[in-house]
């Protein structure tokens, strides 16, 4: 298999994510197979936001044959050891990237053409744990999407108005 990490997951080793993967199915007394290593060693390796037809595709590439079905049944292990998130939530497309190793972020989304742009913003982060204590919350995860309409797109709308 010729798994090429990026820089910014380099910054975590491998055997870390490893380690965590291992875990989560020790714990649902789950086997270690070769196509699961398979899908965290490609979903560690990938830049930015991925669909599961782009998963399949990138393991066929790799050599590895694994079904849809078993990349489905994966990815909820994989967000479970935190190695991944879902990232684009609303609409019809369902996205991932991997987490394990980058910085949190959160997304501005297109409605028009799903672009999404990631973002950092230190004030939302301080706010949403200050809403979070007045109501009693211990944060343990959050997910920020910001839909809209990008400039190309809009550009486009008043072009054809």
């Amino acid at each position: 298999m010729r798994l090429d990490r990026n820089k910014e997951s380099a910054r975590q080793p491998l055997p870390s994510a490893v380690e965590r993967f291992r875990k989560v199915l020790q714990r649902k007394s789950l086997r270690w197979t070769r196509e699961r290593e398979a899908i965290m060693k490609v979903v560690l390796a990938r830049e930015g936001h991925f669909e599961v037809p782009d998963l399949v595709a990138a393991l066929r590439k790799e050599g590895v044959d694994a079904s849809r079905a078993t990349v489905y049944r994966a990815l909820p292990l994989l967000i479970e050891a935190g190695l991944i998130h879902p990232t684009v939530l609303s609409g019809e497309r369902h996205r991932y990237e991997a987490t394990f190793g980058h910085r949190h972020h959160d997304h501005l989304i297109c409605s028009q053409c799903d672009k999404v742009v990631e973002f950092r913003f230190e004030a939302f982060e301080i706010l949403q744990r200050e809403v979070a204590a007045k109501h009693g919350f211990d944060l343990t995860d959050h997910f920020h999407e910001l839909i809209g309409i990008c400039s190309n797109c809009k550009g486009k709308k008043s072009a054809d108005a």
